[in-house]
């Protein structure tokens, strides 16, 4: 009677396999997931340092004469912009508004 019980616990070399081949698939899976989420992170990244520069090149010349505030509320639109298109696409993932 041990000896049944014994040989109900042991694992054949097929079902080992397929737990290993299982895991392999749910690895693969998972490291796919994190490379999206790297170039995401990535591509926010630039688009937060290119938001940064516009706010800054803003910043400097807001009282400066070279721009004029015409000039000044164009960027800020087009920063505007940018960013809602951002916010919709990239961070919201809305892909039809209508």
């Amino acid at each position: 009677m041990n000896e049944n019980k014994q040989n109900e616990k042991e694992i054949t070399d097929g079902e080992v396999y397929n737990m290993a081949e299982h895991l392999k698939e749910l690895y693969d899976k998972k490291e796919a997931e994190l490379e999206k989420f790297k170039e995401e992170n990535l591509d926010l990244k630039k688009v937060i340092m290119s938001c940064y520069g516009t706010i800054r090149l803003l910043d400097q010349q807001w009282n400066n004469i070279l721009l004029d505030r015409d000039t000044n509320n164009y960027i800020l639109e087009a920063l505007r912009s940018y960013l809602s298109n951002v916010v919709e696409y990239e961070i919201l993932h809305i892909e039809n508004i209508l």
